[in-house]
């Protein structure tokens, strides 16, 4: 309900925005508009990504997304999960902590970029700028990050209790910890977006 309340309220705001503008006030809108659109597509990028490297695996939508987040995995087949994707029981520990580090950082990297983008939303939108699909998009990137961050710990579980596991770890939990940091950052603009949304629907209803 308060969705929709909200999607209502948005569009009323929107109206209102056209008809009131000013001089001087149409490049500002439409940079918004880009900027918006910017952080909606990197985020789907990200997602994208997130899948077709193997970082996570496929949801089934929403409900999907909820039962990894509750559950820790996906209905899937174990089989097809992260760690048994990159060998990390039957591989030689070297290449399975190397593909480790790389995932890591390419994921830290990829969530870097969606934040800057969320994050020019957060500091240059105004009050009436920032839509539902903003934080929504926003949040469906964070979500595919934190699932992709578990993964990498799990596969790194696997690989460490391997009999012929003779390989320093520390470069791994190093990488693994910048990814955290990077999560922690995005999880407070996340949360910067949706109270600067729901500001803006408190003020106007």
């Amino acid at each position: 309900m308060r969705s929709i309340v909200l999607g209502a309220s948005l569009c009323l705001l929107a109206g209102c925005a056209t008809v009131s503008m000013v001089p001087g006030q149409a490049s500002v809108e439409t940079s918004l508009t880009q900027s918006q659109s910017a952080l909606r597509k990197v985020s789907a990028e990200y997602c994208t990504r997130a899948v077709q490297n193997g970082w996570v695996e496929a949801s089934g939508g929403l409900a999907g997304f909820a039962s990894t987040l509750i559950n820790g995995k996906s209905d899937s087949n174990d089989a097809r999960d992260y760690a048994s994707r990159i060998g990390a029981k039957s591989d030689a520990p070297s290449l399975v902590l190397a593909r480790i580090v790389s995932d890591a950082q390419a994921a830290r990297d990829g969530l870097a970029d969606v934040s800057r983008e969320a994050e020019d939303v957060l500091q240059t939108g105004g009050d009436g700028t920032t839509s539902r699909a903003d934080v929504m998009s926003y949040e469906r990137a964070l979500v595919r990050a934190q699932m992709a961050y578990r993964n990498f710990q799990g596969a790194l579980g696997e690989v460490t209790t391997r009999n012929d596991m003779d390989m320093d770890i520390a470069p791994v939990d190093r990488e693994l910890r910048s990814f955290a940091d990077t999560i922690d950052q995005a999880r407070e603009t996340a949360d910067g977006l949706a109270d600067k949304y729901a500001s803006l629907n408190s003020s106007i209803s």
